[in-house]
């Protein structure tokens, strides 16, 4: 059995398929993960559910900032002006789709290879532990009767800059955006929501992945996505990026996960633009 992981796919349906056609995937053999942000800006979102949805137990995703934008939506939000997301609210099988995506996690770990998925980061003073149970807290969320009211607060939130103290309802807001939106921060756990595309000019702050005695480091590897101006990260011992820009013209990105927090080989499909670039 393999286990494969992708970047964002954001409604690219046509080069996924590819990807797999490509390494031979089997449902029922292997095992895909997604790093989040399945749907949006791309073509095919309703496809794209569609297939991941009937994969069951061989695909595991994990919700990134556009598809949280989704549920938004669902909840009765307003939609973005580059939003590709009207077939999916139209389709007859909208409420079950939905249903599906409120099922997913916003953070996975396979302890018996050593990694962990996330789309966006981690907070550099969590343990993986620790994080692990501010998802599932969020998880709970999404799942649960307010799931809608709770979405509809995602929308246009000015999301704090540190994790609010006591019982500030604000922490829930605070832990999805690490979990969906990071970037750069410090390594005390102050966040820049706000460059998206450029430099940050705080030499404070970093790349989330960057910070030498993150907590989180030394127990699984890390697989993430959201970045594209960044662009593939396969050079550090304890993160995988992998978000390729397939959206904006770049290429869809898949990689084989090993035991011990490994990964061999990558897979590319060159893709056409479907965006433009503004994070």
């Amino acid at each position: 059995m393999a286990v494969y992981v992708v970047g964002d796919i954001q409604g690219c349906y046509g080069p996924l398929r590819e990807l797999l056609d490509r390494v031979g995937f089997e449902a029922g053999r292997d095992t895909l993960w997604c790093a989040g942000d399945l749907v949006n800006r791309g073509p095919d979102s309703l496809k794209v559910l569609r297939f991941l949805k009937s994969l069951g137990d061989s695909c595991i995703c994990v919700l990134g900032n556009h598809d949280l934008h989704l549920l938004e939506l669902a909840a009765g939000g307003t939609a973005y002006r580059r939003d590709t997301l009207a077939d999916v609210l139209a389709a007859e099988d909208c409420d079950d789709l939905i249903d599906w995506l409120r099922g997913r996690p916003v953070m996975h770990i396979d302890e018996t290879r050593s990694w962990c998925m996330v789309h966006a980061g981690l907070h550099p003073q969590w343990t993986l532990a620790k994080a692990l149970r501010r998802a599932r807290r969020v998880e709970r969320e999404l799942r649960g009767d307010h799931w809608a009211e709770f979405c509809r607060q995602l929308h246009h939130v000015k999301f704090p800059l540190r994790r609010p103290a006591g019982d500030d309802p604000a922490r829930l807001l605070f832990d999805t955006a690490v979990f969906t939106r990071t970037r750069y921060c410090t390594s005390d756990g102050h966040f820049n929501w706000d460059v998206r595309t450029g430099e940050t000019s705080d030499k404070k702050e970093k790349p989330w992945f960057a910070h030498k005695k993150a907590r989180w480091r030394g127990t699984c590897s890390v697989v993430y996505g959201h970045w594209a101006a960044r662009g593939l990260v396969i050079d550090q011992p304890h993160v995988l990026g992998l978000d390729s820009g397939c959206v904006w013209g770049g290429a869809l990105t898949l990689a084989r996960l090993k035991k011990g927090g490994r990964w061999k080989g990558l897979t590319e499909v060159r893709c056409r633009a479907h965006a433009e670039i503004h994070g």
